[in-house]
């Protein structure tokens, strides 16, 4: 069972990659973090909010969806480089 969702919230402030609002599977959810690039890194992370707790399962599913997002923009920016 998924006890989060990821929602789209738009661009960054440079208008160049993507952010995500991570949300729990309630009614009337507030956004307990962001996943959004980390130009430091090269990497999409999770930044979460303050005095919000997490298990393993909530873990691995903004894990892999960090990954695959990384992984979709790395692919997007190597094919405009062709």
């Amino acid at each position: 069972m998924k006890w989060i969702e990821m929602r789209h919230v738009g661009k960054s402030e440079s208008g160049i990659t993507d952010r995500w609002a991570v949300l729990p599977k309630e009614d009337d959810p507030i956004a307990i973090g962001m996943v959004s690039w980390y130009p430091s890194w090269r990497k999409y992370v999770f930044s979460p909010k303050a005095n919000t707790v997490f298990e393993e399962d909530c873990l691995r599913d903004i894990a892999d969806f960090c990954e695959a997002k990384t992984k979709e923009h790395r692919a997007v920016r190597k094919a405009a480089m062709k």
